[in-house]
């Protein structure tokens, strides 16, 4: 780890632990990849300006996300299955990580870890999920998060649909995966990784446990995905939850603003990280639309794309309160465990610092489009 030094570095560490369909599920998106990669290029294309001969001596990067206190702007995204990347363990690894660096953690529905386990470890967290076909699942998922004292709740509504993961297909890992001499050469040529999978806990939707037959049965549980979702979902979701609600998968100053009519609290600019439909625009190039649909009404968070403490001051700059990592974090635990997503979020805390102190800031709640040239 010493000699890392970007979240690039942590990619190709990670590509060189994990076994290829692994780190494919990891890395790869929908079709033709040119959403996720118009994400990261589009960030690119931003330049500060440099603004030297301020005193910069006293700086934070400390803000508020939610009404929750954070060391940076920044918070851990929900990942499903993302366990699998660290002896099926990582949720609870990242979630430590996240702890110790001082940012909020996001448990995915579609997690490995269950609410009971994250809680165990860490405490307070945030709970993510996708509207169900069967109502009375989705409330009793709320239920545990309720009682592990989840404040805040985030719906994923990039989901109408399954996208086609090319390199899924290319490495015969769809649900459920075809065993080939192929896929098991690649397995037996990461030893480290076997023997922690091995060793980890069985590979289901465990916060399912108890309340479908079996969590294991993974395609059966992705079928309960609800494509007939639409707006007075949100209504019957914020007469259930008492808690705050971020609405993850807003990409229009029109859909922002209806968010905020039916009572949520929060967006997240998204296009599930590509990983759905490709084709779409980047989730930097319609942030300032959103956080103009918003209005002052509530907060606007933004998720794909993220790879460095100069992606999150851009997005504080067009108007964001913070970033929600999701790649960038699992780069980290594929290539370390626990270590890795504490390096990851070093690496992006000093991008962000060096950042705030050379574009003239002392405070990076403070940054505006001026900051950008």
């Amino acid at each position: 780890m010493d000699r890392i030094a970007t979240i690039a570095d942590l990619r190709e560490a990670s590509r060189r632990q994990l076994p290829r369909p692994i780190f494919d599920f990891m890395d790869g998106a929908a079709f033709h990849e040119l959403t996720l990669r118009a994400n990261c290029d589009d960030f690119d294309k931003l330049r500060f300006r440099l603004r030297p001969l301020r005193d910069v001596a006293e700086r934070s990067l400390a803000t508020t996300m939610l009404g929750q206190p954070a060391s940076m702007p920044a918070a851990i995204a929900p990942i499903g299955l993302g366990g699998v990347m660290w002896g099926n363990d990582g949720e609870k690894l990242s979630a430590r990580a996240a702890k110790a660096a001082g940012i909020p953690f996001t448990l995915g529905m579609l997690s490995i870890a269950t609410i009971e386990e994250v809680h165990a470890e860490v405490g307070e967290f945030w709970f993510q999920f996708c509207m169900l076909k069967d109502r009375g699942l989705v409330e009793a998922l709320l239920d545990k998060a309720k009682a592990a004292g989840c404040s805040v709740l985030v719906m994923t509504v990039t989901w109408s649909a399954s996208g086609l993961q090319s390199r899924m297909v290319r490495n015969a890992m769809m649900l459920p995966p075809k065993i080939t001499p192929g896929t098991l050469w690649d397995f037996a040529k990461r030893p480290g990784w076997v023997a922690r999978y091995l060793r980890g806990k069985n590979v289901g939707f465990n916060n399912f446990e108890g309340l479908v037959a079996d969590p294991g049965d993974l395609a059966a549980i992705v079928e309960q995905l609800d494509s007939s979702t639409t707006w007075k979902d949100l209504d019957w979701l914020r007469s259930v939850w008492p808690g705050k609600i971020i609405i993850k998968g807003i990409n229009s100053a029109e859909d922002a603003s209806r968010a905020m009519e039916h009572g949520m609290d929060a967006v997240s600019v998204s296009n599930h990280g590509g990983n759905q439909l490709d084709h779409a625009a980047s989730t930097i190039s319609v942030l300032p639309s959103v956080v103009e649909g918003v209005d002052g009404r509530g907060e606007v968070l933004l998720d794909g794309g993220v790879r460095s403490g100069q992606d999150i001051l851009k997005c504080v700059a067009l108007g964001a309160t913070g970033c929600l990592l999701g790649r960038a974090h699992l780069y980290g635990l594929g290539a370390g465990g626990e270590r890795g997503v504490a390096k990851a979020l070093d690496i992006i805390r000093y991008e962000l610092d060096v950042s705030v102190a050379q574009t003239g800031l002392n405070d990076v709640r403070d940054a505006s489009p001026k900051i950008l040239a």
